[in-house]
């Protein structure tokens, strides 16, 4: 059962890191756009800290807790940490754009990823893969205002728009919020869902 676990919860993560950095991809194609720049690497410039680490799969597994399974918890903190898998492309010192997949239709495009891939049998990864963007994003925002008392930009619509979206104070606790929530009721269609496969079977 434990190896099971571990075997879902790493096969699903690598699928996310990789969808993440696929999509971030898309932000070498523009090198016309005034967005477009060398980030640097990732270790000097992204301020990557314990506390940040932790932070994001602290968020993400709060994420997670909508569905009331552990594997389901671990796995928000392992999509909302791996959502950084874009920095990778940041130590090939080429021209990106910033932060591609910390926006709304990279959320969409994971989620209909998962639901392609498990052909709609379990939405509750979907929701959580959706949930963990906006957790990442969430703490990033939290983070900025506790430790530099500062907002924090993101290309929320990205590849549509590099346009930035900027965010302060509270915004975080909105965000979080509406991730729970989603994965909360995709969680409880879900369960309704197999209840009712069971019922019909003891029936026949």
């Amino acid at each position: 059962m434990l190896k099971d676990s571990i075997k879902f919860i790493l096969k699903n993560s690598i699928i996310f890191a990789l969808v993440s950095l696929g999509f971030s991809i898309i932000g070498a194609l523009f090198p016309e756009s005034e967005f477009t720049f060398v980030i640097g690497n990732p270790l000097v410039v992204s301020g990557v800290t314990y506390e940040h680490v932790l932070g994001h799969v602290f968020w993400g597994a709060v994420i997670g807790l909508g569905t009331l399974s552990i594997r389901y918890i671990i796995l928000g903190g392992s999509f909302a940490i791996f959502l950084d898998a874009d920095h990778l492309l940041q130590f090939l010192d080429i021209e990106l754009v910033s932060r591609m997949s910390h926006s709304i239709p990279f959320a969409v495009i994971v989620s209909v990823v998962f639901f392609v891939i498990l052909r709609g049998k379990d939405i509750r990864i979907c929701a959580v893969a959706f949930g963990a963007v906006l957790s990442h994003i969430a703490f990033d925002i939290f983070l900025a205002d506790v430790a530099f008392n500062s907002d924090t930009k993101f290309p929320l619509f990205s590849p549509f728009t590099f346009e930035t979206v900027s965010f302060q104070g509270l915004d975080w606790l909105g965000i979080q919020i509406i991730g729970v929530t989603i994965v909360a009721v995709a969680s409880y269609f879900y369960k309704r869902k197999e209840i009712g496969l069971k019922n019909n079977l003891t029936k026949t």
